[in-house]
């Protein structure tokens, strides 16, 4: 009897310095564990240097992660990454620009993510220029280069989600006025353009086109020329019957604008020599439509395009700024013009 009470305050006693082992442990464990917290969630310097980063749409935490370790405004991303996990915030991190400091903290720069400081640009693109002209004005408005601008309109997954298959941008960049995150790649804007003219052809034109015997494409096509040559909205519809009657009469559409995107649009007036180069863009020696678009038409020329008035009219003539002369005749055309050089040279 005695000896079995020995060993059962043995046993109590190795229990007992077990559990005390154990506890210490744990102690050490979770001392070890809140100073690697306070560390790795500490600021990475007592500095108030301003440190401006881009957050851009769609970035995931493991991305955020390592740019903020990349500009030295965290200690860890993992650290970063157990943080946004715990708190259960990772689709509430906000894409933009932020003004974050060195002195600050994991949480605080959490919370700012969080709360979202974005920064907007905009970008205006106007009805009827070409991409090469769109890639340049990206670049002129500081937001990128032209060549990632082009880049980024020649991107496989874009083209083939937004445009027919086996044609390029051209045509599709749907000219408006842009608003996005500052910072924001040219992939993210060329996306933006080329969705919004998904969305803006919808199944009716879909019917419209079919019905008048064109694809989207054509209708695009088509669109970008009487884009190109309508001085005003108000014309859209009448300049697109002229079209609309030569090509159903199998006419030569003889429109500059075609000529001058097969010769990179210079900003002069055409020669005669002009008309002559081999392309199929050139209208005057080509029956028919182009290949493509020469430019990014709106909406009402695409309107135009699928609904054009009804007319005798098969020419036109600009007789002033933002506004033509149709004639129903080539000897009414012709007369036309000679008396617009005439007035040009009386007022000289």
């Amino acid at each position: 009897m005695f000896v079995r009470g020995i060993r059962a305050v043995l046993t109590w006693k190795r229990v007992f310095r077990f559990g005390l082992y154990t506890f210490g442990c744990l102690v050490i464990l979770c001392f070890i564990a809140i100073l690697l917290g306070l560390h790795y969630f500490s600021p990475t310097a007592s500095s108030e240097e301003i440190v401006s980063i881009t957050i851009e749409p769609g970035s995931s935490t493991s991305r955020i992660a390592q740019h903020l370790a990349t500009n030295k405004l965290i200690r860890s991303p993992l650290a970063f990454k157990l943080a946004v996990r715990y708190r259960r915030i990772g689709t509430q991190l906000k894409a933009g620009t932020y003004e974050l400091s060195r002195d600050m903290s994991l949480t605080r720069i959490l919370d700012e993510l969080k709360q979202g400081q974005i920064e907007y640009r905009t970008f205006t693109v106007t009805e009827g220029i070409t991409t090469a002209a769109i890639a340049k004005l990206w670049e002129e408005n500081g937001l990128g280069t032209a060549e990632a601008f082009k880049k980024a309109i020649e991107l496989p997954e874009l083209l083939e989600k937004h445009v027919p298959e086996g044609v390029s941008a051209e045509g599709y960049l749907f000219p408006d006025t842009y608003k996005f995150a500052k910072g924001s790649s040219a992939k993210t804007v060329a996306q933006m353009m080329l969705a919004e003219s998904s969305r803006r052809w919808t199944d009716v034109l879909s019917e419209e086109a079919t019905a008048i015997d064109l694809t989207r494409h054509e209708v695009i096509t088509l669109a970008s020329i009487i884009q190109r040559e309508a001085g005003s909205l108000s014309e859209i519809p009448l300049i697109a019957g002229v079209f609309h009657n030569r090509l159903r009469d199998n006419w030569r559409l003889q429109a500059d604008p075609t000529v001058l995107y097969a010769l990179g649009d210079p900003e002069r007036l055409l020669t005669r020599t002009d008309l002559k180069v081999e392309s199929l863009y050139n209208t005057y020696l080509h029956k028919g439509l182009p290949p493509g678009p020469i430019g990014n038409p709106g909406m009402e020329a695409i309107l135009g395009a699928l609904r054009p008035e009804e007319t005798s009219y098969y020419y036109f003539v600009a007789i002033e700024k933002g506004k033509h002369h149709f004639s129903k005749t080539l000897a009414e055309h012709n007369r036309m013009i000679r008396q617009i050089k005439r007035n040009k040279n009386a007022s000289r």
